[in-house]
């Protein structure tokens, strides 16, 4: 369980380390020192389990102890500092602003269309009914294609400070909120205003959940607030003005009204234990009748005018379709982000995570590598084990599977599946080729089903950068199009070397 207090320190700390180098900000001799004075302060992680190995709660409290030490030992402006404790979310008088406007729109829909009358067709109520069923229903499907897509949700990548851009789609996702946060630190100097921006586009990302459950929230409460505001208008103008009761309509029959009212009628007519209303009686409410009309013997709520029986009964027909349902779901999403805000989810399976779990616990992750469609060369093979020691550590144990063809299908041998949280299966794919749809979106897709959360897919960068030295648009182009392509079948995409 992690708050998102403490998801945001360690956000922080990885903008700090991955960083251009600044005199601000600690170096990487400096953060291995905060490693080493981590480790100690908080004692031999596997001393304190009963298993033998360190659990995950152990870890995520070392590496929130280490970012909040990274943090203080780094000279921050007031301006940075601020972006770090304030996140970014929905200002203090939105939710105020929506409570009353939708109060007051409700009570204006009502007034300013059904002054004197309670009438049966009213569209400011039954307007509102049948907009919330509408929402219900999208809600319902909404829900639906969630769980059928919840194993093709994007993961989480984080973006390192010092990248050299940023990808179309998440650029275009956080240009809102970037243009106000350049307006929020004003005198921060160029490498720190990136490294802040890279920090709020990945705490961006990790929150957008908890944000989503934040927005529901307060629209539902509004919804609620405004069929309130409606009946407060039903309410209010009846102890000052005589009602007059009924309908008109010049495409409406009185059966079409009869079997309309009872169809939407019927939950709360259903709930409370009242008949249909007859077609007589709808009948006789064509036109206005007065308020205080006597009404018939056998009418039921004899005791209640008329006028006074159709505003209870719109005051039900909203408590029930409306308001109520409104609170309930309000009710959830306060509860879901309340939750969201203390299970804050980081991509632990990323390099830098990664590496941290190997000083923490003194684990070495394996890497089961395939690659797809070319040869590791002693010189690539170099060259890539040199680019794990950096991101993974030193004792990161590389295990090179078979070359798979092209056109040929994931092998299930490849699959590293129960082989320990320590080892993790790897699809190299050279960056050189083209991404096609039928080979490498198939070979995507069975990666996704065979490894889930354990698989990765690197891009081989070196060899398409060598040929385009002199034309860094199209590598960078080739980049974003194999970015896009890999996210689009719920995969993360790591460039090697990068």
């Amino acid at each position: 369980m992690m708050r998102s207090s403490s998801a945001r320190d360690i956000l922080l700390a990885y903008a700090i380390e991955t960083a251009a180098p600044n005199d601000a900000l600690p170096n990487a001799a400096r953060c291995a020192s905060i490693t080493h004075d981590t480790l100690h302060a908080i004692g031999n992680p596997n001393t304190n389990t009963t298993g033998g190995s360190a659990s995950r709660e152990q870890f995520l409290n070392f590496v929130e102890q280490r970012a909040q030490r990274i943090i203080a030992a780094s000279q921050l402006p007031e301006e940075v500092r601020q972006v770090w404790k304030h996140a970014p979310g929905i200002a203090r008088w939105v939710p105020l602003a929506v409570l009353v406007g939708a109060l007051v729109v409700g009570f204006c829909m009502h007034r300013f269309t059904d002054p004197h009358r309670v009438d049966l067709l009213a569209p400011s109520l039954l307007g509102i009914v049948l907009w919330n069923l509408l929402v219900y229903v999208w809600m319902l499907v909404s829900w639906v294609r969630s769980l059928l897509r919840s194993g093709h949700a994007q993961p989480i990548v984080l973006q390192p400070a010092n990248a050299a851009s940023t990808a179309s789609s998440t650029s275009e996702a956080v240009s809102g909120w970037r243009g106000k946060l350049r307006a929020r630190m004003p005198a921060a100097g160029g490498g720190l205003r990136k490294m802040a921006l890279s920090f709020e586009r990945n705490w961006w990302q990790v929150s957008s959940k908890a944000r989503h459950a934040q927005w529901l929230l307060w629209l539902n409460l509004g919804a609620a607030m405004m069929a309130v505001g409606a009946l407060a208008s039903l309410w209010a103008t009846g102890l000052t003005n005589e009602y007059q009761v009924g309908w008109e309509s010049t495409f409406l029959s009185a059966a079409s009204v009869h079997q309309l009212l009872n169809s939407i009628f019927a939950p709360v007519q259903w709930l409370f234990g009242a008949s249909p209303w007859t077609l007589t009686e709808i009948e006789s409410l064509r036109g206005w009748v007065s308020n205080s009309a006597t009404p018939p013997p056998a009418e039921r709520m004899v005791h209640f005018s008329k006028g006074q029986q159709w505003v209870i009964a719109y005051t039900a027909l909203l408590g029930t379709f409306v308001i109520a349902p409104r609170l309930l779901l309000a009710l959830w999403q306060g509860a879901r982000l309340w939750w969201l805000n203390r299970h804050v989810q980081l991509p632990l399976a990323q390099p830098y995570f990664q590496s941290l779990q190997r000083d923490f616990g003194g684990l070495a992750v394996t890497l089961h590598v395939l690659p797809f469609s070319f040869d590791l060369t002693p010189e690539r093979k170099q060259t890539l084990e040199s680019w794990i020691a950096t991101q993974y550590g030193a004792g990161a144990h590389l295990v090179i599977e078979p070359t798979l063809a092209y056109g040929s299908k994931l092998p299930s041998a490849a699959s590293v599946a129960g082989k320990g949280d320590d080892a993790a299966a790897v699809l190299l794919i050279n960056m050189a080729a083209t991404p096609e749809a039928e080979i490498h979106g198939e070979l995507l897709q069975t990666a996704r089903e065979r490894w889930g959360q354990n698989a990765s897919i690197w891009l081989w960068t070196q060899d398409f950068a060598e040929r385009n030295t002199g034309a860094p648009k199209r590598v960078q182009e080739r980049r974003e199009l194999w970015g896009e392509f890999v996210r689009g079948a719920g995969l993360g995409v790591v460039w090697v070397p990068d």
